[in-house]
């Protein structure tokens, strides 16, 4: 079915990042621009901007002073048409303090509380707070060799909330909560995008029309957002020694093979049943892997064996800390101001490092450990492996040797997912008509997230990271990239666009226009209204004094 409307904004995506991106652009009042207690105040205003009205004064000089303004441009967009598609629910799988929503930065955290469920929320021990005391840490200092180092912290001393945890269910409430907020929910349709493209308009001032064709029907949009992540379908990885005929699958696809587990096969789930013993191989050394570990052995598996090339890395966060503390701005600066995009991507690297366990799981595994069902093994390869039909395991050769190792009923793959922007089916039209250049996988896009300046489409999200930093597949990125975004939309969508009424939808960025209108000293009071617009400096004054 063919949709002839052209929305404003697309957002392709339904995740933590398209959620940002629709609320920021719902948010009169971003907390990016506001503190909180002009948040609370300009709230106040809006809602009692109907009883209480104040008589401007005439000037020579035109400004803003709609009832209904507070910002315009990037930080009130009200009255845009977006459309937000998805393909499923997603939620990360950690959410830690920061929040998808635009107005608080630790929404999360008043959301809880409010609700009375700050049960949910688990505190992050050893990051900040009063784990260790002034004492303990001149304690620990003097233990090393007599002569204590300076502790190296990230953090704002004068602003040391503690870190928490929360769960799914609490992290996915507070996400309802916010699309209710600025009423999104009736703009997601649930469908799958297949192509986007692109058509210049013939007129140089007129703005272009992308075409997405999806599985409900072809829609049109004057600005794409593309949030959905890799957008790529997880796969085994090519260096993979295991066949595909045998028991093995990516922790990322779902087993569809029974109907009553999805982490565990018919065959495996038979042995359980029966109490014969079972092993499993799990590859990788991330969360994910320790996770799967643990629910297997929930599910009756005797054990599991779990293979990773690297160390097992204990972290608390995907990165070091100062990604993402108040002190980010030193790590930031470093990465924008890199010669190259391959010099940053080589940041990234470092900074990401691979996949980690945090403490609460590392915890569980050393739990495993100690009962002897669950065995670690670091630094090693998967360099060889048969599958045998008729009793339905596998044998497995690893580099160093491992002795002792059990034949498998089952194997899952939890080393993540390729990054590779040129093999995304969707954008497909759009690379080969207008081209972009891409490092590691990764876009090279433009300061503000977009293809070009000729192309409105933009990219948030991981795949955004070359511009964005190491934090730009988690909620601190989302709401990075949804800043970008929302000031250059509102750019976009105010370059004399008419609106319903057929005036000019002005973005705000030029707040200096011809006309006789008052201005509202009570709004410029307030710290709302340009100052300089009230200066009585005609054309002819200006010459005059030249």
């Amino acid at each position: 079915m063919e949709d002839t409307h052209i929305h404003d904004v697309l957002i392709v995506g339904g995740g933590p990042c398209g959620l940002a991106v629709a609320a920021r652009l719902c948010e009169s009042t971003p907390s990016s621009l506001f503190t909180d207690s002009e948040h609370q105040r300009y709230h106040w205003m809006k809602a009692s901007s109907a009883r209480q009205t104040s008589k401007p004064f005439k000037t020579s000089r035109r400004s803003h002073t709609a009832s209904d303004r507070l910002v315009r441009g990037a930080s009130c967009c009200r009255g845009l048409d977006i459309a937000v598609h998805e393909a499923g629910n997603q939620v990360p799988a950690e959410s830690h303090v920061f929040s998808p929503g635009s107005s608080d930065r630790d929404g999360l955290r008043g959301y809880a509380w409010k609700e009375g469920r700050d049960d949910e929320l688990k505190e992050i021990h050893g990051v900040i707070g009063k784990e260790l005391s002034k004492h303990q840490r001149k304690q620990k200092m003097k233990k090393k060799n007599g002569r204590g180092k300076q502790e190296t912290t990230f953090l704002d001393e004068r602003d040391r909330p503690d870190y928490f945890r929360p769960s799914t269910a609490l992290f996915k409430s507070f996400c309802e909560d916010i699309a209710t907020r600025y009423d999104l929910s009736n703009i997601v349709e649930k469908s799958e995008v297949n192509s986007i493209d692109y058509q210049l308009s013939e007129c140089p001032d007129c703005p272009g029309v992308f075409t997405l064709q999806t599985s409900t029907g072809t829609k049109r949009a004057r600005i794409v957002v593309f949030a959905a992540g890799a957008a790529l379908n997880p796969a085994l990885p090519s260096d993979c020694p295991f066949s595909q005929s045998g028991s093995i699958t990516h922790a990322l696809i779902p087993n569809h093979l029974s109907s009553s587990d999805k982490l565990l096969p018919p065959h495996m789930l038979h042995k359980i049943s029966r109490k014969q013993a079972t092993n499993l191989l799990v590859v990788g050394g991330g969360l994910t892997s320790a996770q799967i570990a643990d629910a297997a052995l929930k599910r009756g598996v005797a054990k599991v064996h779990q293979i990773m090339r690297g160390p097992l890395k204990v972290k608390d966060f995907d990165m070091e800390l100062g990604w993402v503390a108040k002190f980010k701005n030193h790590f930031l600066a470093r990465y924008w101001t890199a010669d190259s995009d391959e010099e940053r991507l080589e940041m990234y690297k470092e900074a990401r490092n691979g996949g980690s366990v945090n403490s609460e799981y590392h915890h569980i595994l050393k739990a495993h450990v100690s009962k002897g069902r669950v065995s670690l093994h670091e630094f090693t390869n998967i360099t060889s492996a048969s599958w045998d039909p008729v009793s339905r395991l596998w044998k497995v050769e690893t580099s160093p040797q491992l002795l002792g190792l059990p034949l498998f009923d089952h194997v899952i793959y939890a080393t993540g997912f390729d990054i590779n922007f040129e093999k995304i089916e969707a954008v497909q039209p759009l690379i080969e008509r207008y081209g972009i250049e891409t490092v590691g996988g990764f876009p090279c896009l433009t300061h503000d997230l977009s293809w070009s300046d000729e192309v409105p489409f933009f990219v948030t999200g991981r795949l955004a990271s070359l511009r964005m930093g190491p934090a730009s597949p988690n909620l601190e990125g989302a709401r990075m990239g949804a800043e970008r975004i929302a000031w250059k939309v509102g750019e976009l969508l105010g370059r004399g666009e008419p609106d319903s009424q057929g005036e000019r939808r002005d973005s705000g960025y030029s707040s200096v226009d011809g006309g006789s209108e008052g201005v509202d000293f009570r709004r410029l009071g307030l710290g709302i209204e340009n100052q300089f617009d009230v200066l009585d400096i005609g054309d002819d004054d200006s010459a005059s004094g030249n």
